[in-house]
């Protein structure tokens, strides 16, 4: 069973896209109902939210262009965060495609901007203010405040981006160092807080649903 479409009283919205060209059947989210979203918060269009995800507050995720979207179980979507992509454009896994495709156990931190095309890797952390438009990066990355990603590049598996970088050209994304050992930890402390916060809002609070 899943959450339920419609508009709540706390502006929580999840509804069906607007018939397009790009996305032309208007298709409506899947949102496991393990998972949180909450107050002031709008998923668009076919995004399929896996279980245990928390979604907090003042978010956007619009599958109203290339649809479909995945954001894989355990991830956190914190605040103000806002997801979308090219009109038209995906990633192709097999025979299938994507616009966003989120693995599980991935860290979206505050005002963080993925813009499709793009596919984030299992256990990665994206912090805050990060920018990233057409791109693909691995799993077990770290990608620190304010950096920008772009251009279709390809970052590789446990690699690290620093504060403020900005990685355009694939030459910059294979010269990427590994994850320093002190923020090797980082992302599964974010997980475990967001996971138990998630149920706790649900348990003890009105703010989501």
């Amino acid at each position: 069973m899943q959450k339920s479409i419609g508009f709540y009283p706390l502006n929580q919205i999840l509804y069906h896209n607007p018939p397009v060209k790009e996305a032309p059947e208007p298709l409506y989210p899947t949102i496991h109902p393990s998972s949180f979203v909450g107050a002031d918060s709008m998923v668009i269009g076919d995004v399929r939210v896996g279980q245990d995800v928390f979604i907090g507050f003042h978010n956007v995720i619009r599958a109203d262009a290339s649809p479909p979207f995945i954001i894989g179980p355990r991830s956190n979507i914190q605040d103000f965060v806002l997801i979308h992509c090219h009109p038209g454009e995906y990633l192709q896994f097999g025979e299938q495609r994507y616009g966003v495709y989120i693995e599980g156990d991935v860290s979206m931190l505050h005002h963080s901007a993925p813009h499709g095309p793009l596919y984030i890797g299992r256990n990665t952390f994206i912090g805050q203010h990060v920018s990233i438009y057409m791109a693909s990066i691995g799993r077990n990355c770290v990608i620190m405040h304010g950096a920008v990603i772009a251009e279709k590049v390809k970052i590789a598996d446990n690699r690290f981006v620093a504060p403020g970088q900005a990685v355009y050209k694939q030459e910059q994304a294979d010269a990427l160092p590994e994850v320093p050992k002190k923020y090797k930890g980082l992302n599964a402390t974010i997980i475990d807080y967001y996971y138990r916060l998630g149920k706790s809002y649900q348990r003890h609070t009105p703010l989501g649903i």
